[in-house]
């Protein structure tokens, strides 16, 4: 599936705060959250093929789980 290998090619920088925008059907809108990547995160493919990224969420202090396309943006660039 093409979506999914776009999202598992992302590279992800640990612990850099970042902020990631996608459509979260229990909003039934797209979401932007301050969430950084941990040891605890995961990239997956769920059984419906569609690609999940598991994320901490900074603000809520827990791990989430986006699904489908997502946009990540990095506080101050990857470096």
């Amino acid at each position: 599936m093409k979506i999914a290998k776009i999202v598992m090619e992302q590279e992800y920088k640990m612990d850099k705060k970042f902020y990631i925008t996608y459509y979260a059907n229990k909003h039934s809108k797209f979401i932007t959250r301050l969430g950084t990547w941990t040891k605890g995160c995961k990239e997956w493919t769920s059984k419906d093929m569609k690609p999940c990224i598991t994320y901490f969420d900074i603000n809520a202090n827990q791990y989430r789980t986006a699904t489908g396309s997502v946009k990540i943006k990095y506080e101050g660039g990857l470096n």
